[in-house]
């Protein structure tokens, strides 16, 4: 079969798909990967085929303005609009290329709205790939008003509402929001992009480790501000080893130990090996790793995704939210030193990890997602 995987151009949605793509494609399936142009030299590092399609919509403007509290345009009509410029830049060349390639399967993130349009007007199956807990199904009210003109100019018909179609699901059902459809579950398989491996995280100190990360999404729209000083402070104070792991080039000041470490653009599954604890805004990609590596979490949220994922972290009492208005050093210290302190965190992530690993790897997953679409 010819599967077509589409994401638009941020890496946090397209990674937690590749680990799937190459599943499929190492059955015997043909496998290509459709991104915007912003996203195609992280897509062709995954060594899978890669089309260009569309053009860019920097969405970091409109997610900075939510965050430092802009009223709703009077215009707006539901919290999907702005994933509606994104569908609309990618839908008539993906309409195009994927009716060119033939494609039998489109496999999209939760918000590549463009994806199960361009299936509905090509009358091939959709297949939604979630990068974690499924924060997008509770908004499929607002789906048909923001997307039935995009729908109408395809031919396409009926909008496609999530959790209509079938679901790859990576998240632990411990963790999962309750739905009302039944996904193809699968295990989580940390893909992070590509690297070489930093051999100074192999040293450890006698005293516990924290890995601090701010994802690969969060620092597009400068949204981390004085967070991370804040954590380093706290870690300090505790005495704590500490290790960055952040896709710029910050480095640590001088009233840091030197010992701490700053890892730039590590896949996270290789820097967590060796710590105890990690503090990140609550992005997927970070918290399914972390879930992956066993270890409390402690998230500090900043957009809506990051709000459920940490909310859903907390209730499974793997981890604890700290509020980004509520954040302050002596408030992160009292949090990092009860996570260290109380061994039910460490127990109930240890859970976590085992329920993601009982789960069926990404090849069984993609054969039954087959199955699901009839293939």
């Amino acid at each position: 079969m010819r599967l077509l995987f589409v994401s638009w151009a941020w890496p946090s949605h397209l990674f937690p798909m590749a680990p799937t793509a190459w599943g499929l494609r190492l059955a015997g399936h043909e496998v290509v990967l459709a991104c915007p142009p912003s996203l195609v030299p992280v897509a062709t590092r995954t060594g899978l085929p890669v089309a260009r399609i569309g053009a860019d919509v920097d969405l970091a403007p409109r997610m900075k303005s939510f965050m430092d509290g802009a009223k709703p345009r009077r215009e707006r009509r539901t919290p999907l609009d702005m994933f509606v410029p994104v569908a609309d830049a990618m839908a008539g060349d993906l309409l195009r290329f994927a009716r060119d390639w033939r494609a039998d399967v489109i496999v999209h993130d939760p918000t590549t709205y463009a994806a199960p349009a361009v299936a509905a007007a090509l009358g091939v199956p959709s297949v939604r790939h979630l990068w974690g807990v499924d924060f997008t199904y509770p908004l499929r009210m607002f789906e048909e008003t923001a997307f039935a003109g995009l729908y109408e100019r395809l031919g396409a018909g009926a909008c496609v509402i999530s959790g209509d179609t079938p679901t790859l699901d990576p998240c632990p059902p411990g963790l999962q929001l309750p739905v009302e459809y039944t996904p193809v579950r699968m295990a989580y398989r940390p893909y992070n992009g590509t690297a070489v491996y930093e051999r100074t995280l192999a040293d450890r100190r006698a005293v516990p480790r924290l890995c601090v990360t701010w994802g690969t999404t969060s620092g597009k729209f400068g949204a981390a501000g004085s967070l991370p000083a804040l954590v380093f402070a706290a870690a300090a104070d505790l005495g704590l080893d500490v290790v960055f792991a952040t896709s710029g080039a910050e480095a640590f000041g001088p009233e840091y130990p030197k010992t701490w470490q700053t890892v730039v653009m590590q896949p996270l599954n290789l820097v967590l090996p060796g710590c105890d604890l990690v503090v990140h805004p609550g992005g997927s990609g970070s918290a399914l790793t972390t879930v992956l590596a066993g270890l409390p979490q402690v998230c500090l949220p900043l957009i809506p995704d990051q709000e459920t994922n940490a909310a859903q972290l907390a209730g499974a009492g793997a981890g604890v939210r700290v509020g980004a208005a509520d954040a302050t050093v002596e408030a992160i210290r009292d949090v990092l030193a009860e996570l260290l302190a109380d061994p039910s965190f460490t127990e109930a992530a240890a859970a976590l990890r085992e329920e993601s690993r009982a789960l069926p790897d990404p090849a069984a997953a993609g054969a039954g997602l087959l199955a699901a679409v009839g293939g």
